[in-house]
């Protein structure tokens, strides 16, 4: 099995499939921070200095790993020259779950085609 289809296969799971995008935007803004923190020249201690943290808080922030509050997003952000902006989008449309475990071809999962 390969890593797209073990991940296939776990995005069925609703609960997997909230967390695996709700990280997605936690390693999203973390390389946004990095990339703009590098282009300042600034050091992690540097950052954290300035925006009343700890250098571990802002590792953690940038290794995308945790889950960070608005408030020290917003913190960081202001460090770097930035105004963190946050929108409400609708939301796309979902695929029925059966629909998602159904292969192309129209048969039940493993059954014999």
């Amino acid at each position: 099995m390969t890593v797209d289809d073990w991940l296939k296969e776990e995005l069925r799971d609703e609960g997997f499939r909230l967390r695996w995008h709700g990280r997605k935007v936690a390693y999203k803004i973390a390389r946004e921070l990095i990339r703009l923190r590098k282009r300042q020249g600034l050091s992690q201690t540097g950052v954290a200095r300035r925006a009343g943290l700890k250098q571990p808080a802002i590792a953690r922030l940038e290794s995308g790993a945790v889950r960070p509050t608005l408030d020290t997003i917003r913190r960081v952000a202001q460090t770097l020259g930035r105004q963190l902006e946050v929108s409400l989008v609708p939301a796309t449309a979902r695929k029925k779950l059966a629909d998602t475990r159904r292969p192309a071809d129209g048969t039940a999962l493993g059954a014999p085609r």
